[in-house]
């Protein structure tokens, strides 16, 4: 159940819309909302998602920041689901998502948005640079399979989720995020069928996002079971199947000894048995990418393999 009391009617609608989704985070979604403030960009909306937080996040939203629309389930939407609310409630040209445990490290970043797609009718999607508190470029999230540190503007095959923008007509047009996942491996889905169908993504060196990465509503071990699943129906979804088993069966690998070092090979079974249960939804929704698309994936230094 959503409880819709900040979702005001609005005379015009800004040109971007700036949508977090928070889950018991009060204090870093406080300083993230504080982040989104300070930008000046003149034409902007605030939409907040809260996944059944039960730590008071409502209340800080509502008096700290009232011009904030705020959305509140009693149910974890996921964060797929989550941010298709966002984006389905927003109103925006332009839509960007930064998560609740960042902020921008600029005030500017929302007039470079703006900048970066009225220059290229094309691009469907800006990559942030996603930055640690104190080591820099966060290397999870930089979005090439090969990690390479690139400090200039490049064209990339995905995505973070911790800070991206793109075009809310395309979005929606392309079928949103694949709420099956819940959390990991939507960004890469979404960003397969964006690319098969001719759009850039863009990596800006110009856009940074600082990432937290707070420890609150991260369940240790969980992040197994959901790569477990969501790498492999990912996969099975998009890529040929020579790509899809390999993809699969590295990323399977992987996790298999993160579950035995950080003993939690409980929920790598676990994630297993469930990725056979779903693989029939994944199949029956498979829209394999084109030789053509393979080819670019691998120029870019994109997903195949794995």
């Amino acid at each position: 159940m959503c409880d819709m009391k900040k979702e005001d009617d609005k005379k015009s609608s800004p040109l971007v819309s700036v949508i977090i989704l928070s889950m018991n985070r009060k204090e870093m979604l406080e300083s993230c909302l504080r982040s989104v403030q300070k930008q000046n960009f003149p034409e902007f909306e605030i939409i907040v998602v809260d996944n059944a937080s039960c730590d008071g996040t409502g209340d800080m939203v509502r008096s700290l920041f009232p011009d904030a629309r705020y959305f509140y389930f009693n149910t974890n939407l996921g964060v797929p689901g989550g941010r298709n609310y966002g984006l389905r409630m927003s109103t925006g040209e332009f839509c960007v998502f930064v998560d609740d445990d960042a902020v921008f490290l600029d005030d500017d970043a929302l007039d470079r948005v703006v900048s970066y797609f009225r220059s290229d009718n094309r691009l469907g999607c800006i990559a942030f640079r996603i930055i640690q508190p104190s080591d820099g470029e966060e290397y999870k999230s930089i979005p090439r399979a090969d990690k390479k540190i690139i400090h200039e503007d490049y064209e990339c095959s995905y995505f973070c989720g911790a800070g991206f923008a793109c075009r809310r007509s395309l979005f929606l047009d392309m079928g949103m995020f694949w709420e099956t996942l819940f959390f990991i491996g939507e960004e890469l889905d979404f960003s397969y069928r964006l690319v098969n169908q001719g759009y850039k993504i863009l990596r800006s060196s110009a856009i940074s996002v600082i990432h937290y990465e707070t420890p609150q509503a991260r369940v240790p071990g969980k992040w197994i079971y959901q790569g477990v699943k969501s790498r492999c129906w990912v996969a099975v979804r998009h890529l040929p199947w020579r790509y899809a088993v390999s993809h699969t069966l590295l990323w399977w690998g992987y996790l298999l000894i993160a579950g035995i070092r950080n003993r939690h090979i409980i929920y790598f079974v676990q994630g297993l048995k469930d990725a056979i249960i779903g693989l029939p939804e994944a199949i029956r929704t498979r829209s394999c990418i084109t030789k053509e698309t393979v080819g670019k994936l691998k120029i870019l230094s994109g997903r195949i393999y794995y």
